[in-house]
């Protein structure tokens, strides 16, 4: 903890002259809306912030009452609400929404305290906007869906590659074996030990292949259903890693969309997985049902449980979590040493979802939720944009006057202040804290007592008290407010981000400042946390790129590699091959290799490993080289002095980007030649990837697919430009520009001059 700031200990001043204007004033700078009403909800006061929000005018929203602003809270709802705050069972403080003069509606934050004067009461609230908290929540979540259909899209284009490239060609061989086979004066005695186990590795390898095939793309969920999916991947599960299965299904279909269908189901997979790579079970137990209002999977082992290890936050759990929090559904894993690990997934059934009509239409499946109680108001919606709404526009109310009662003094308005997010305080000349709000102590630390021995410069030393009182010179009373990005010192010492806005008024013939200061910490962390988010999930899809090439290259590579060395030995036996039965064992040894290739390219493009060795350019030029030749385009290909200029992340990201614009060619270009060029331009290497196809149509323009915003979110990673230029006709052009940082340079070149020496 760092040391309390030092700071010369003043005399206490007296308290500054605040009356009603200035703290209406300083109502009016604030960035939360401020608002009274009585008790029939009629409002009798807002703050400029309030206007702003709403877009009504001041003397339109003194006309309405909370009911006309908020449909969660109509007259009834209204009074049930104030009677639960006269018993104590009102929560002060809930997330609402509010609709705007244009019909929009808003999520907000509000907090509610009641002021008794005589025998009337009113109310008091301060409201924060909260559309782009809920906004950036709301692209979180866009991001990780898009991520998890590019994991989904991915793994169906490799199940499509093993069955269209390799399943068939297995097939052929199998054909070819049985003919050879079929035929015993074509394989000579010597040879057919050989030759029985090459048939009996091609049905391992057939095996293997149609097991990846099922596991990267479920297709049996779109016949099968969920329940018998899960059945039947849970008995081969078992069988293969030979462990005692209980497995328990009730009905569950219909209660689900397919796509919380397709997310339930990779979570028992990843589980499953775990089970297989870490647990050292003898027993699995997978349970899938209905418990009242949701569906529930339960995976349960017997195995070593959870040890102290990175594997707590490995990729299987990050992505079950994320898929949890896509459908609004409870994770839970539980695990200890020699307990064993039980991950147990809750999933909420939606109204529609059990609807005979609207059951086999995700389309039309909705989430309703129940209706709010008086006590309980409805949460805010979680787009974060503000959405329409159907209901009719508010009807003033007919006997507002607007007319603020003579009860409701300062008081009242210092408790306000009390409640605000922000903080308040008042200054002298001197830079000496005249008042400060209860916000300010909260973020400070300190009592009224220590501020008021203490200056502005004690909290903040970016301002020194000449600079504070020449800024306060400057200022003219009523004049515009200045906004300030600086911080402010705790009283454990520790700094946080802030801004201010300030302004000056007059008293007794001295001059004061008052300003608002607003903790931008959240604002900050969520900015940093967006682009960690970011990174996380691209680093999640990256993982599952090396689990799926290291699974092809241990599960059917090797496999290969042992097929086509028994083949070759055929010809080494003593007795020779017939001259007829040559055909067919070279047609399967031309098979194997063809085989061993698709699997070798689905790898490299899965798990570049060429990137640790050869380096960026060599890696892109054989990449770029492989591609034309496999989809029969000429090639222009330029890669040029770019050696040591990028990180390894940036490198990755850079040949990411190449692949996927390479891969857009070839599904939407109709193409027939493809530009590579990969150069540095001053401060900046530069990837250009253009065709000469058809361009980008209105569609695919008005809406990107997933490889193209999985593009952007690389290129903002590295604080790099891309640009996609494109026009119906005349082919699409990708660029991507990344500056070259000093230290990249410095270490880049230092590694590659140890890769050419």
């Amino acid at each position: 903890m760092a040391a309390s700031p030092r700071h010369r200990a003043h005399a206490a001043p007296p308290p500054a002259p605040l009356d009603l204007t200035v703290f209406r004033q300083m109502a009016d700078m604030s960035n939360d809306g401020f608002y009274l009403c009585d008790a029939t909800g009629r409002l009798l006061y807002v703050n400029d912030r309030t206007v702003t929000n709403d877009g009504y005018t001041r003397a339109e929203l003194l006309r309405m009452t909370v009911s006309d602003l908020n449909p969660d809270f109509p007259p009834a709802r209204f009074r049930e609400y104030t009677d639960a705050m006269a018993l104590g069972t009102a929560p002060p403080h809930f997330e609402t929404i509010s609709r705007r003069k244009n019909g929009t509606i808003a999520p907000i934050e509000l907090s509610v305290a009641r002021v008794d004067v005589g025998s009337e009461f009113y109310l008091f609230g301060v409201v924060r906007d909260i559309s782009e908290r809920k906004q950036i929540e709301a692209t979180q979540r866009s991001l990780t869906r898009r991520i998890l259909q590019t994991l989904e899209a991915e793994r169906q284009r490799v199940a499509r590659e093993l069955h269209d490239d390799v399943g068939q060609a297995l097939a052929t061989v199998g054909v070819l074996l049985h003919t050879l086979d079929g035929t015993p004066q074509a394989v000579p005695p010597s040879a057919r030990p050989a030759l029985a186990a090459t048939h009996a590795t091609i049905g391992q390898i057939t095996e293997s292949v149609a097991r990846l095939v099922r596991d990267y793309h479920p297709a049996d969920l779109l016949g099968l259903g969920l329940e018998d999916t899960v059945r039947t991947r849970a008995y081969e599960f078992a069988r293969r890693h030979r462990l005692i299965l209980r497995l328990s299904t009730n009905a569950v279909a219909g209660l689900l969309p397919s796509e919380h269908e397709l997310h339930v189901y990779r979570i028992v997979q990843e589980a499953l997985a775990n089970v297989a790579r870490h647990a050292a079970a003898r027993t699995v137990t997978i349970r899938l049902g209905r418990e009242r209002r949701r569906v529930v999977a339960v995976v349960r082992d017997d195995g070593i449980g959870f040890t102290v290890d990175p594997r707590l936050t490995g990729l299987g759990l990050v992505t079950m979590r994320e898929r949890a929090e896509l459908m609004g559904a409870e994770l839970l894993v539980r695990a200890g040493p020699r307990a064993g690990t039980e991950v147990r997934v809750s999933v909420p059934i939606s109204e529609a979802a059990t609807s005979p009509r609207q059951r086999g239409d995700d389309s039309r499946v909705r989430t309703s939720a129940p209706p709010a109680s008086p006590s309980a108001p409805s949460a805010s919606p979680d787009t974060g944009r503000a959405t329409p709404r159907a209901e009719a526009p508010p009807r003033p109310s007919p006997d507002a006057t607007g007319a603020l009662p003579a009860q409701l003094d300062l008081s009242v308005f210092r408790r306000m202040a009390d409640m605000s997010n922000e903080a308040f305080y008042v200054t002298d000349h001197q830079g000496r804290f005249r008042y400060v709000n209860q916000r300010a102590l909260d973020l400070t630390g300190y009592t009224w007592e220590e501020l008021q021995r203490m200056t502005t410069v004690d909290i903040n030393p970016d301002y020194s008290i000449e600079v504070y009182q020449q800024a306060m010179a400057e200022l003219a009373p009523g004049g515009p407010l200045p906004l300030v990005e600086t911080r402010t010192r705790r009283k454990d010492g520790s700094f946080f981000p802030v801004e201010v806005s300030f302004a000056l008024f007059e008293a007794s013939g001295e001059r004061y400042v008052f300003g608002v200061v607003r903790d931008i910490s959240a604002r900050k962390q969520m900015e940093s946390a967006q682009k960690t988010f970011t990174q996380r999930m691209l680093q999640t899809l990256e993982a599952e790129r090396q689990r799926v090439a290291r699974e092809l290259h241990d599960d059917v590579g090797r496999a290969l590699a042992t097929v086509g060395g028994l083949l070759r030995s055929l010809e080494g036996t003593p007795d020779p091959i017939p001259p007829d039965a040559r055909p067919a064992l070279d047609a399967t040894l031309t098979t194997i290799r063809g085989i061993t290739e698709s699997v070798a390219r689905i790898v490299r493009d899965y798990h570049p490993a060429e990137l640790l060795g050869r380096g960026l350019e060599e890696t892109l030029r054989t990449h770029a080289q492989q591609f034309a030749q496999r989809h029969a385009l000429t090639l222009d290909l330029h890669t040029a002095g770019v050696a040591g200029l990028l990180d390894g992340e940036r490198e990755l990201h850079l040949y990411r980007i190449a692949q996927e614009a390479l891969a857009n060619v070839a599904r939407h270009a109709r193409a027939s030649r493809v530009a590579v060029s990969l150069r540095r331009e001053r401060r900046d290497v530069v990837l250009t990837v253009r065709d000469d196809g058809i361009g980008l149509t209105q569609g695919r323009a008005a809406t990107p697919g997933l490889g193209l915003v999985t593009m952007r979110e690389r290129a903002e990673l590295m604080g790099a430009r891309l640009r996609v230029h494109a026009l119906p006709q005349r082919g699409t052009e990708v660029r991507l520009t990344i500056p070259i940082a000093d230290a990249d340079v410095v270490e880049r070149r230092r590694t590659s001059g140890a890769r050419r020496s």
